[in-house]
């Protein structure tokens, strides 16, 4: 059974890559495969913010204004806000003030797009674009932010992932290319909070792993890295479109499962 959708023509279509965060590449299928992200992107605007953590420009405690309207990219356009099933219930009141660190939270462990909307209008797509770039993730964009169909009409704005970079991506965070020995840490506990995963659903209580999926209407994608943060790490992308949810979660769980017998990170 294939599903059409938004970001599907109906034909069904599994792309991935397993690798070492340092590099090699031990197995993949079409990891060139340009997808939608969805929820997957959100790694490059965590890393924005916490470089400008790092450079002195925010803290975690640094606050927010908590949002349910946002402003399109498209001048004139009207404000807009998410549908209702894309709603965060547990972020602040719109008007109320949120911790950063706060949001980056909602933004990861919830996927949360009214906290990822907050960030991006923080760091700019600018930063999210340098993270991408510095992490050799040279195929993948973030072009607007979450719901803004204006600019999504207007100019064709969309984000944009592949497996491969996805990979690339998740390496350089774990391995601690992109920042500092603190701020690695604390995104990869982000990450290994993140409530939905698919890759690591079969690993063994007690083994490390963190992962942050995404997915809309025929999307369903997940990207994780498997065993303690660091060079040594495997890291797992995972992309699917055309397939109804279940089907999709079947086949990237059971990559997944795949990866670790592979790599043996769960010995």
């Amino acid at each position: 059974m294939s599903v059409k959708a938004t970001y599907s023509d109906g034909t069904p279509v599994i792309a991935y890559r397993i690798a070492t965060a340092s590099g090699d590449v031990l197995a993949e299928r079409g990891a060139r495969e340009v997808f939608y992200a969805a929820s997957t992107i959100k790694l490059a605007p965590l890393v924005a913010a916490v470089r400008l953590i790092e450079s002195g420009d925010l803290t975690l405690d640094t606050p927010l204004i908590s949002r349910d309207t946002f402003t399109s990219q498209v001048p004139d356009a009207p404000e807009y806000r998410l549908v209702p099933d894309d709603v965060d219930h547990g972020m602040a009141p719109a008007g109320e003030p949120m911790p950063l660190g706060d949001v980056l939270e909602r933004m990861i462990i919830v996927s949360s797009n009214e906290a990822t909307n907050m960030v991006i209008e923080r760091v700019g797509l600018d930063a999210i674009a340098t993270v991408l770039s510095d992490a050799g993730a040279h195929d993948s964009r973030m072009h607007r932010q979450y719901g803004d169909q204006a600019a999504a009409d207007a100019y064709g704005a969309s984000n944009l992932v592949t497996a491969a970079d996805l990979t690339a991506l998740m390496a350089a965070i774990v391995s601690g290319q992109l920042a500092g020995p603190e701020s690695t840490r604390f995104m990869t506990d982000l990450l290994a909070r993140q409530t939905d995963p698919l890759i690591a659903a079969e690993m063994p209580d007690g083994v490390v792993w963190g992962s942050k999926s995404g997915s809309v209407d025929a999307i369903r994608h997940d990207v994780a890295f498997l065993g303690a943060p660091g060079a040594g790490s495997v890291v797992m992308a995972v992309c699917t479109r055309g397939y109804p949810d279940e089907d999709a979660n079947e086949a990237v769980r059971a990559l997944g499962a795949m990866a670790i017998a592979l790599t043996g990170v769960a010995r």
